[in-house]
């Protein structure tokens, strides 16, 4: 965790407000939970204009794009247009609501959950990280960590705070190539991913970097996620807190293929953490880049009782590729009758694999079978005329699982 000169980047502190509260006891993080919650609360009590001028001497040196862009009625009126989340839905985090965010990080995945809380979300809601986008060094890629921590810090979060987990699903550079930043922003609490590096020494170092950080802290390391997080394949995990019930539905230490040697994209997906979370009666699926060899093993279980793909959102696998989302699967996910409170999110880009970009037309025909019309969003909306590395940043996510038991999602900035 790099140094940060909050009295130069603050100012001095205004004694006249009141106090901070009385600093949460968090799950291994002792003395610095304590001091990063004052932090937080001081921030918290600053006038909006110091808030806006430091967030911005935070962010320069990322040269990341932070304007926010004019919402119309709705987000283009293409294959994935939806509606606009108000200001109120994207300011304000009422209780008993379980939010994602899917951020915009181009051709990646960078999913930020917040569980629920009852009376004080400081001490009990939970930040959760499941990716980190691309690093940008790829050639036709986005600045992923950068892009995320600019909207976690414009949407609550500031510069110190505890992620009370960071969860890697997989050993490409699209879902792991931006967390040294966000390892250099946040202290992370827990860490987990599936085990499989596939020999990548760019991944080897991120695990590095987000394990000293849980060490320093006192946290929980979950590698491989099957053995340290949860003792077996659909299991529950506390990784989302004391009031979302989560299950882990996949993640492998070896391709199913059992290729080790020289492992192909499809082997390295198919290792990919993924997560069933319950909020209420409404149940979200995480799925990482698991293609449909896995998907038919996740249905079969399902057949048999042993777990439940039966959800209200489904964030799509493998960036909406036809490797993924089989009629059989969203059959599944998505029984009958359609629903308005059934969601589908896709995170991709504009990024081409030998001439395809993704979603591709076939993944958005499968799930129009299963989901009415504009239910289904995608980081990637509206972004046709933009080339790859530059269609980042425009198109957020937001799903809310809501305490009345609605669910809504929405696109957001």
């Amino acid at each position: 965790m790099r140094e940060i000169p909050w009295g130069e980047l603050f100012g001095s502190v205004d004694r006249r407000r009141e106090p901070a509260p009385a600093a949460p006891h968090s799950h291994g993080a002792g003395g610095l939970t304590r001091l990063n919650y004052g932090i937080k609360h001081a921030m918290r009590s600053r006038p909006p204009a110091l808030f806006a001028l430091s967030l911005s001497m935070l962010l320069a040196p990322a040269c990341v794009d932070t304007s926010v862009p004019e919402i119309t009625l709705d987000f283009g009126d293409g294959r994935t247009a939806g509606p606009p989340c108000s200001p109120t839905e994207l300011e304000f985090f009422p209780p008993e609501e379980l939010r994602m965010h899917i951020i915009d990080v181009g051709q990646g995945d960078a999913i930020w959950i917040q569980t629920p809380y009852y009376e004080n979300e400081l001490l009990e809601s939970r930040n959760i990280l499941i990716d980190a986008g691309p690093s940008g060094n790829v050639p036709g890629t986005s600045p992923g960590g950068g892009i995320v921590v600019a909207y976690m810090l414009t949407h609550g979060l500031v510069v110190g705070d505890v992620l009370h987990a960071l969860v890697i699903t997989h050993a490409h550079e699209d879902h792991y190539g931006g967390a040294a930043t966000i390892a250099s922003t946040f202290e992370i609490e827990r860490y987990v991913d599936p085990g499989f590096t596939a020999d990548s020494q760019g991944f080897l170092s991120v695990r590095s970097a987000a394990e000293s950080d849980v060490r320093r802290l006192g946290g929980d390391i979950g590698v491989p996620a099957v053995g340290s997080l949860v003792p077996r394949l659909y299991a529950a995990t506390d990784l989302f807190g004391e009031y979302v019930e989560a299950q882990l539905l996949w993640a492998a230490v070896t391709p199913p293929s059992g290729n080790v040697s020289s492992p192909s994209g499809t082997d390295i997906n198919n290792t990919s953490v993924a997560f069933a979370l319950r909020w209420g009666l409404n149940q979200v699926l995480l799925l990482g880049d698991l293609e449909k060899e896995v998907e038919a093993a996740l249905v079969a279980a399902h057949d048999a009782n042993e777990i439940s793909l039966a959800s209200r959102v489904l964030k799509v696998a493998h960036h909406g590729s036809s490797s993924s989302s089989t009629l059989g699967f969203l059959a599944r996910v998505f029984p009958p009758p359609e629903s308005d409170q059934n969601w589908a999110v896709i995170s991709s880009g504009r990024r081409s694999f030998n001439g395809v970009t993704l979603p591709t037309d076939e993944t958005i025909r499968n799930l129009k079978e299963v989901l009415l019309e504009g239910h289904i969003l995608s980081t990637e909306n509206d972004d046709t005329l933009k080339s790859s590395g530059t269609e980042h940043d425009d198109d957020h996510i937001l799903v809310r699982l809501r305490a009345d038991g609605r669910v809504d999602a929405c696109y957001g900035f």
